[in-house]
């Protein structure tokens, strides 16, 4: 005589007894590798803290890590790979407008959730993914603040550099965007290939209408290749750079010739330990450098994790998504997380930092 076994739900993918897989495909090669190696690090900071304790609900976090070369193909294969063989749980921490864009699909037909990509196109928040959960303020944010403390300063005459791909797109239509607010045109609009990173052309029309100031909608090498360009052939105006145009490498690459660029951030200062959430870092850090960027993949970490905690024991997608939609005015430590249904941007926190002829930053 044969036994009746109940009848169970098929597995959910990447969920096992003692583990639950993450999926991430982040540049960590390539002029872009500077914030993608930043931004892993501060993931894999806090989360190695977790796992050293046991994990959460029980289960180590496995993150399963693929190298993009912010090549959005490679992202979609490494998507692929992640969803298909690797069976990930959920994606989290890619970066990059245009490894976002070739991966939300798939993680929309797989019913993936998708936390934390680092990047704050418009484009990627204009149609909202009930996958798709930001951490970060939009470009769009960051250009109206950065032009509004222009034109509080008195400044109009302003032009744009922007890199040559969906992330540099994003950020001239969020320039523009801002620029039309206050009834401004720019003075110029020109591109650099993020590729050949040759700035010579790009310079030379901007040079051509004498801007006050350069918006820069470029990341990694190639901020530092318009403004070592610009400064070469003389008179540079005041820089302003998106939070993605990483400080840090501008003062490695630059030195003393970075002072003064601006850079618009979206967590504090990570050489600051006024928030709750930075000393906390700094305490993990230990004597590592801080990093801007690995402030935020540790703050990523931390909202994965606690996503994961309120979805308890019985771990699903769709209770990892609730669990997430129901984290309303989470508190870090000073810095505030709220999602919500149909809100799936979770943070506001926009300030502006400078860089100092010694190296340091004001923010």
């Amino acid at each position: 005589m044969s036994t009746l076994l109940p009848l169970h739900a098929a597995a959910e993918p990447g969920v096992g007894t003692d583990t639950v897989v993450i999926g991430q495909s982040v540049v960590l090669s390539g002029p872009m590798e500077e914030n993608g190696i930043q931004y892993t690090r501060g993931i894999r900071l806090y989360l190695d803290q977790v796992n050293g304790k046991g994990g959460v609900n029980g289960r180590r976090i496995q993150l399963v890590t693929l190298d993009d070369a912010y090549d959005p193909k490679r992202a979609e294969e490494n998507t692929r790979k992640l969803l298909q063989e690797h069976q990930a749980f959920a994606l989290f921490g890619y970066a990059g407008t245009g490894s976002t864009l070739a991966a939300l699909p798939l993680a929309e037909k797989a019913g993936s959730p998708f936390l934390a990509p680092y990047s704050g196109a418009d484009v990627l928040r204009s149609k909202p993914s009930p996958v798709l959960f930001h951490l970060r303020p939009s470009y769009g944010n960051e250009m109206n603040k950065i032009v509004e403390h222009l034109v509080t300063l008195g400044i109009q005459r302003i032009a744009l550099a922007y890199q040559n791909d969906n992330f540099g797109k994003a950020g001239q239509k969020s320039f523009e965007d801002a620029m039309a607010r206050f009834k401004l045109k720019p003075t110029a609009v020109a591109a650099i290939d993020p590729i050949n990173l040759d700035a010579r052309a790009t310079v030379a029309a901007l040079r051509l209408t004498d801007p006050a100031a350069v918006v820069l909608a470029t990341a990694g090498q190639g901020t530092v290749a318009v403004v070592r360009e610009y400064q070469k052939a003389g008179n540079p105006p005041q820089f302003f750079g998106l939070s993605v145009a990483s400080a840090a490498l501008l003062r490695r690459e630059l030195g003393g010739n970075a002072a003064g660029i601006v850079i618009a951030q979206v967590v504090p200062s990570p050489w600051s330990r006024g928030s709750g959430v930075v000393r906390q870092y700094r305490d993990a850090l230990g004597n590592g450098e801080p990093h801007h960027a690995s402030l935020e993949g540790y703050i990523a970490a931390r909202v994965l994790v606690e996503g994961l905690r309120r979805s308890g024991k019985d771990l699903t997608r769709g209770k990892f998504i609730a669990a997430l939609e129901n984290l309303r005015q989470f508190d870090l430590g000073d810095y505030t997380i709220d999602f919500r249904p149909g809100q799936h941007s979770g943070s506001a926190f926009i300030d502006l930092s400078i860089l100092r002829g010694d190296g340091q930053f004001i923010q």
